[in-house]
């Protein structure tokens, strides 16, 4: 789940965009909104940008769950 604070990148679904590398945009979540019944959007800073609302499929976050076994 993502949350204010974390580090994303964008994903790309298909189209023009489907020939750009995925990773090369990494972003600070700065806030989050959520409504019931709605996707889950988060406005977001990529690199130097101006911040903008992105949907939680367009998104994800870098980082994952730790393994305590390991």
């Amino acid at each position: 789940m993502i949350k204010p604070g974390d580090i994303v990148y964008q994903t790309y679904r298909g189209g023009f965009l489907a020939t750009r590398p995925k990773t090369n945009r990494l972003g600070l979540v700065i806030k989050e909104y959520k409504e019931n019944g709605a996707i889950p959007q988060y406005y977001v800073q990529f690199n130097k940008e101006l911040p903008k609302w992105y949907y939680q499929h367009d998104l994800h976050k870098i980082g994952g769950e730790r393994n305590e076994n390991a």
